[in-house]
C-alpha cells in the first residue's frame, strides 16, 4: 500500500507549520505555483509565499542547506517569475467541480472495527476488483481497529485518527473481550476511508464504547487534525496493518525543533473508560 504516502504526508504537515524545518519555504512555494497554474486563488497560501519570496528566506534556507552561488541565483530568477505570477492572479478561483455536501463518516467516534489481515495486512483497497482474486486471498486472522478522532477539513473532507490493536485475533472477540483483552498500539494512525473502501477491506463494525476524552489525551497525546491526508486523500488502509510499532513520535517543541516523546503503552478499553 501507499507508505510513502503516508511518511510524505507526516513530513508535510511538519514542513507546512514549522518554519525552522529545512522544507518549510519549498513547501509553501510549489503549494502557491500548484495553485496559480490550477486557477485556484487564496490569500494566505499567495501571502506566505511573497513573504518567503520578498523575505529572501528560501535563498536563506538553501544556503543553509549548501546550495552553491550560482544555484541560488537561479533559482532566484525562477521564484521572481512566479511572484510575477501571483502578483498577477485573479483574487478568485476558476469555476470547477465542488463537492456539494461534506462527505458522510463511515466510522463512529470511539467505534471498533474489525477486518480480515494475512499476515497482518489488510486486504488493499486500491487493487481494482478485476484484479484481485479474493477466492485466492486467505486470511489467517483479523486486525482491530478503535477510531479515536474524526473530523472534516476544510468542513467537507473527512478523515480518522485510529488506533490498531497489538496483534492479529484468531476470531472476532465478543463485547467484554473487547474491553478486558485487547490492547491498542501507538502511535495512532491517519487516514480517509470512503465507502467503497470500507465495503472493499470487509470492514464490520462491533459496538461504540464510552472513551474518557481525558484518558485518551492520556495515552494518545498530540493528537491533531488530519488536514494533509484528507487533502490528499491518504486511505487509512495504509496504517491498518497489524505490526510491531515504536511507541514513540516526534513533535515541534517551544523552539519549532522536533522533540521525541515517549507513549504511556498500549491501554485497553477499560484503561480508555
Amino acid at each position: 500500500m501507499r507508505r510513502s504516502s503516508t511518511r510524505s504526508a507526516k513530513r508535510s504537515g511538519r514542513a507546512a507549520t514549522n518554519p525552522a524545518d529545512e522544507d518549510h519555504t519549498v513547501f509553501w512555494l510549489v503549494v502557491a505555483d500548484q495553485f496559480e497554474k490550477r486557477g485556484i486563488f487564496s490569500g494566505r497560501v499567495r501571502e506566505r509565499a511573497l513573504d518567503i519570496i520578498d523575505g529572501g528566506k528560501d535563498a536563506a534556507m538553501m544556503q543553509a542547506l549548501g546550495m552553491k552561488a550560482a544555484g541560488i541565483r537561479q533559482r532566484g530568477r525562477k521564484l521572481a517569475e512566479l511572484r510575477t505570477r501571483l502578483l498577477a492572479q485573479p483574487e478568485f478561483s476558476k469555476s470547477r467541480k465542488t463537492l456539494r455536501e461534506p462527505q458522510p463518516y463511515v466510522f463512529e467516534l470511539y467505534g471498533v472495527y474489525a477486518y480480515p489481515t494475512c499476515a497482518g495486512e489488510p486486504i488493499n483497497p486500491y487493487v481494482p476488483a478485476k484484479r484481485f482474486d479474493r477466492a485466492a486471498w486467505h486470511s489467517d486472522g483479523f486486525g482491530l481497529m478503535l477510531i479515536i478522532g474524526r473530523g472534516r477539513a476544510f468542513g467537507y473532507l473527512a478523515w480518522y485518527n485510529a488506533a490498531t490493536a497489538t496483534e492479529v485475533v484468531a476470531a472476532i472477540p465478543d463485547r467484554e473481550a473487547l474491553v478486558r483483552d485487547i490492547r491498542w498500539a501507538a502511535p495512532p494512525g491517519y487516514g480517509t476511508c470512503g465507502p467503497d473502501h470500507f465495503r472493499k477491506m470487509e470492514l464490520v463494525a462491533l459496538g461504540v464504547f464510552p472513551v474518557d476524552p481525558a484518558r485518551l489525551d492520556h495515552f494518545y497525546p498530540h493528537r491533531a487534525p488530519g488536514t494533509v491526508y484528507a487533502a490528499s486523500d491518504i486511505s487509512i488502509a495504509n496504517d491498518m496493518e497489524i505490526r510491531r510499532r515504536a511507541p514513540r513520535a516526534a513533535w515541534p517543541g517551544p523552539d519549532g525543533k522536533l522533540e521525541v516523546f515517549v507513549y504511556p503503552g498500549p491501554p485497553t478499553l477499560a484503561e480508555l473508560m
